[in-house]
């Protein structure tokens, strides 16, 4: 029994002293919020690395602030579709008419996430074209760094129908991802 207790009593222990620890690494962590502290350092190393000059970082104020303002009814729209689909979910509809409402409301979605893609992409090239070609280089190093950083944290995924049947109707193991890109 003492033992019984004992182990229950350290199991706790353990439990209590690692929340603790989530919680305390959770609250030191800053956000990245706009305007933060983080935000603003990421944004000045941008515009250090890019040797941006006074007019230039004008200009791309400008030219984020139009993006944002296009952006907005996007966003909020988008948010107002997830909960539409959250209360269809939870409706007392039939599940064929739940799912063809909720397939409209993700076609929406989609409509809304490519213009938003476009707008993303427009205000990047209207950036570009304030830059020199220097400074259009050196962004290609850095998209190019960021893409490897990205790969890094994030592997390839697994191929669809990893477990379904292959081509001759077999079920076998799916092909071993490719090996890592070599570094230059």
């Amino acid at each position: 029994m003492k033992k019984l207790l004992s182990i229950m009593f350290m199991t706790a222990a353990i439990a209590f002293s690692s929340s603790q620890v989530m919680a305390q690494e959770t609250t030191d962590a800053a956000p990245l919020k706009k305007g933060g502290p983080q935000h603003e350092k990421m944004k000045q190393k941008f515009e250090q690395r890019l040797n941006l000059t006074e007019k230039q970082k004008e200009k791309a104020k400008k030219i984020h602030q139009k993006g944002a303002n296009q952006m907005k009814p996007i966003m909020d729209k988008s948010m107002a579709l997830r909960k539409e689909i959250a209360e269809i979910k939870k409706s007392d509809l039939e599940e064929s008419a739940k799912k063809e409402q909720i397939e409209a409301k993700f076609k929406e979605l989609r409509d809304l996430h490519k213009k938003a893609q476009e707008i993303r992409k427009q205000n990047g090239q209207d950036f570009e074209k304030i830059l020199t070609k220097e400074q259009k280089e050196e962004l290609a190093k850095m998209k190019a760094e960021g893409r490897k950083k990205f790969e890094k944290k994030h592997p390839p995924r697994p191929p669809f129908g990893m477990f379904g049947p292959d081509k001759d109707g077999e079920k076998g193991i799916f092909p071993p991802p490719p090996p890592p890109k070599e570094e230059k």
